[in-house]
């Protein structure tokens, strides 16, 4: 199954804990079914009480504090292990997710990758602890069962093996035909989930829309279609159920018939009776459990399908590292969206390092597309972006990180001001509090209740409009990169706020390189070069000299 193929595939440091894991579960079935084949033994051959008592209950004594033992460490260890693996496999995948290209990510709801990953991470490891465990389990136990039965009757321990098969081989191709079942169930759950989150994640719009009643109406068409889903994958189920309860009593009541019949013919022994009994309770116990795990591996694997789908995705990543910046070039790109006929085309650039560049043109040319390509966030389906000459294509991963980009949508974590400004680095906070004041937000600072340890909202929603833009660009500059890249950083600025941004702006050292889109012609003055977007070309048309 993928499932557990995916599991494999990504146990790395959990290697050993999984084997072990397997080894205990075969002892526990040993320790366990000792019990019937002490009992078993007791009954064949009639002992004395005090042989009784110095042999045989020391023994079951010793097999079931073996069992809880096992049993202990299975709800100390293997269940803790789950949620150590899933744990593990979330900051894993979230790094295959920002690993992909923004062409991918685009394709889907973060909310919906967010709810696989979570899926993915919470059913692996559980599931397959459990099944490791009680696969070890039922395969120890019934490997005792037929080696004692066989040695009281050979051919009933075979006819017993032939049910088993049986059994087995039904139950698979029954599961097999509840997967397309299970895939539906799946996408149609997928569909009802990104649904909700969508709107919990735009709640504030829904509210000020006054769109609640359509909003729900949605959400509840969707979770009908799912629940039909459901529906039919459960009648399936509870028939696949009778099914293979149907040939698993025919197979008791037949053994059971078998056996009373040769023990009154004094053919067996009694004690076949007491293993018997005891394997198929063991048996029937641990092929309903391995059942119902089975039925939910298949609903993972659907999930892992579609995970692995979206993850494969990737950027490739060269391994020339990066080298100091000399200028960036961008020669014969051209670049378009899905399903849109418009293209952005970069004939040449070339931006060398220290300058200040304006871009400006009208919207929807491709101003924001540009900036992107240039940050390495959109790859261009022609051309060359090439940074000291070399195509970026040929560095490592930290090409990314020679960028700052401040976008128009002010991209905030529901994380405190000081965390979303630091982003993980050592800064003093007097050099926050001198950047936001140089920015125009000392007010702010002042208003805020708990000063930068207040946490601003999902996606800064306790700030304006305004605030979130310049806290973006303040956190632009205080990344320190080579080249910052600003997307209108004025656009929700007054006069005399956008005053302050153009000041500071100009205190960035020359060892930084600016490229500015903004409608805003304040901005010329400052830049060394503007280039414009017509018809969704970039030309050259004004150098400040």
């Amino acid at each position: 199954m993928k499932t557990l193929r995916f599991l494999f595939s990504h146990l790395d440091r959990f290697t050993a804990p999984f084997w072990l894991l397997l080894v205990a579960g075969a002892i526990d079935g040993i320790a366990g079914f000792s019990v019937p084949i002490l009992l078993a033994e007791f009954t064949r051959e009639r002992v004395r009480l005090h042989e009784l008592t110095r042999t045989i209950i020391p023994l079951l004594a010793l097999s079931l504090c073996a069992t809880l033992a096992l049993q202990w460490c299975l709800r100390r260890w293997a269940e803790a292990l789950c949620s150590w693996f899933g744990n593990d496999l979330r900051a894993r995948l979230f790094r295959d997710v920002e690993a992909l290209r923004i062409e991918a990510l685009s394709e889907h709801h973060s909310g919906y990758i967010a709810a696989l990953i979570n899926q993915v991470a919470g059913s692996v490891g559980s599931l397959t602890t459990t099944i490791l465990w009680l696969v070890a389990h039922l395969v120890s136990t019934l490997l005792l069962f037929f080696f004692f039965t066989a040695r009281e009757s050979l051919p009933l321990a075979f006819a017993n093996l032939c049910l088993l098969c049986l059994f087995v081989g039904v139950s698979v191709l029954l599961s097999r035909r509840m997967v397309p079942l299970a895939d539906i169930v799946n996408r149609t759950s997928a569909t009802a989930s990104e649904r909700l989150i969508d709107f919990l994640t735009n709640i504030s719009t829904v509210k000020k829309l006054g769109i609640a009643s359509w909003a729900q109406s949605r959400i509840k068409a969707d979770l009908a279609i799912n629940n039909q889903a459901v529906s039919r994958l459960q009648l399936f189920h509870a028939n696949r159920w009778a099914i293979l309860h149907s040939i698993f009593f025919t197979s008791l009541l037949t053994t059971i018939t078998v056996i009373l019949l040769r023990i009154e013919m004094h053919n067996l022994s009694p004690a076949i009776l007491i293993l018997f009994i005891a394997g198929f309770s063991t048996t029937r116990g641990n092929a309903e459990r391995l059942a119902e795990l089975i039925k939910s591996l298949l609903e993972t694997d659907a999930y892992v399908t579609r995970l692995s789908t979206i993850t494969a995705a990737k950027n490739s990543s060269g391994t020339r590292p990066l080298s100091q910046l000399t200028e960036i070039t961008l020669q014969s790109i051209t670049f378009s969206y899905k399903d849109s006929t418009h293209e952005v085309k970069v004939p040449h650039c070339t931006i060398r390092s220290g300058e200040r560049i304006l871009i400006t043109g009208q919207s929807g040319q491709g101003k924001s597309t540009l900036l992107a390509i240039l940050a390495h966030q959109r790859i261009p389906a022609r051309g060359e972006c090439l940074w000291n000459g070399v195509p970026y294509e040929e560095y490592t991963g930290t090409l990314v990180e020679a960028f700052a980009l401040a976008s128009q949508e002010s991209e905030l974590f529901n994380l405190s001001l000081r965390e979303n400004l630091k982003m993980g680095r050592e800064i003093p906070d007097h050099e926050i509090t001198t950047l936001l004041c140089d920015l125009g937000l000392a007010d702010l600072l002042h208003t805020l209740s708990e000063g930068l340890d207040t946490i601003v909202g999902e996606k800064g929603l306790k700030l304006s409009a305004g605030q979130k833009q310049r806290i973006t660009i303040a956190r632009a500059i205080l990344l320190k990169r080579p080249v910052l890249l600003l997307d209108e950083p004025t656009s929700h600025l007054d006069a005399t706020s956008e005053q302050a941004v153009l000041k500071r702006l100009q205190a960035v050292g020359p060892e930084v390189t600016m490229v500015i889109v903004s409608h805003d012609r304040v901005f010329r003055s400052f830049c060394d070069r503007e280039l414009v977007m017509e018809y969704g070309t970039l030309k050259e048309t004004y150098v400040n000299r």
